[in-house]
Formats: C-alpha cells, sequence, structure tokens
C-alpha cells in the first residue's frame, strides 16, 4: 500500500479523485466500464445484412424453386406447398434441410388442383 496521495481527474466523468498508484485514471469501476463501452462501439464495425428482394420478375427465368419462391411464383400459402410435400404428390430434391422443385413439375401439379 502506498502512502503517496496523487489527485488525478477521471478520464470518464472529469470527476477530481485520489489514485490509488500512479497509474490510476478512472475514479471507479464504473467510469472504466463506461468508457471500456464506448471503445468498443467504436472499433466495432458493423456489416448490415441486406437480403436481395425476390419478385416474380426474378424468379422467371429459374429452372429450380425453393418453398419460399414456389409461394411468390405461383400465389399459394406456404402451408398448401408443405401438404403437397408431405402427401407426396410433388417431386422435390432434399438438400441441408431445404425443398427444392422443378419448376415445371410444380406448374403441372399447380394447374391440376385449380382444375378441380
Amino acid at each position: 500500500m502506498s502512502h503517496l496521495t496523487i489527485k488525478k481527474v477521471c478520464l470518464e466523468c472529469s470527476d477530481e479523485f485520489i489514485a490509488k498508484s500512479s497509474k490510476g485514471t478512472y475514479c471507479s469501476k464504473k467510469c472504466f466500464k463506461r468508457n471500456y463501452r464506448k471503445l468498443l462501439k467504436q472499433n466495432s464495425v458493423v456489416i448490415p445484412k441486406n437480403k436481395p428482394i425476390i419478385t416474380k420478375e426474378n424468379l422467371n427465368s429459374k429452372h429450380y424453386l425453393s418453398v419460399k419462391e414456389a409461394v411468390i411464383v405461383f400465389d399459394i400459402s406456404e402451408v398448401t406447398l408443405r401438404r403437397l410435400i408431405k402427401v407426396n404428390k410433388l417431386n422435390y430434391i432434399c438438400l441441408k434441410n431445404r425443398f427444392i422443385f422443378l419448376k415445371s413439375d410444380l406448374e403441372k401439379i399447380i394447374n391440376h388442383l385449380l382444375l378441380k
């Protein structure tokens, strides 16, 4: 324990305090944490996640469609599409827990369902 009394000014709150050592720059742990959080915010780089907007025009050239894309193209609900998968009326490929459909197969089945 040092017997020195060093008066310093806190970098965060600008209050005067007696430092316990010559290296003390903050009056309390609260000010230290506050300044640390500020530094983290200044140094962090935030990359925004912009998802592309899917429209029917973008999907017309595709031969294979995912569930969300098929819902947009054929104007049917996702529940209906998943029900068709469950009943095995649709031919699909499962890649990493994603269902992929051939667009021509979807057109045939949906047109057949709409004509009923």
